[in-house]
């Protein structure tokens, strides 16, 4: 077969055109791929029963200084996050309310603007402080 194509110069060259339209085809198949996803790849997957803000809460939480927190997610039409509200008791130290912030953007890969951040009311109803009655 080698021979016949080092040979025939029709016969190469029409392999030769075979070859550049597959590679053509593979180009613009990876190209489709690539710009049909979303712009980093990642996909929410947002349950039913709140399990992504559970989640996040369960994160937050575990950030130093953040205390108890609860969170409220904003969606698109495409279920992909756009804003959050998170109450934290922690939040009344800007160190804790930066931390909070920024891994809510990172997780989301959504603005500082589109992440609100307010210290959550104790029990006892003083400013970020827990009573410790006996």
């Amino acid at each position: 077969m080698l021979e016949k194509l080092k040979k025939n110069p029709k016969l190469k060259e029409s392999a030769l055109k075979i070859i550049v339209v597959l590679i053509m085809a593979a180009v613009i198949l990876l190209s489709f791929d690539v710009f049909t996803q979303n712009k980093d790849g990642r996909r929410q997957i947002v349950d039913e029963d709140g399990g992504v803000e559970t989640e996040l809460c369960a994160i937050l939480s575990d950030i130093n200084g953040v205390g108890e927190v609860d969170v409220m997610l904003q969606y698109d039409a495409e279920e992909q996050v756009t804003g959050a509200i998170v109450t934290a008791q922690g939040a009344g130290n800007p160190v804790v309310k930066n931390n909070v912030i920024q891994a809510v953007m990172a997780l989301f890969d959504i603005s500082a603007g589109n992440v609100e951040v307010f210290e959550k009311k104790s029990v006892d109803g003083n400013k970020g402080e827990r009573s410790n009655e006996n």
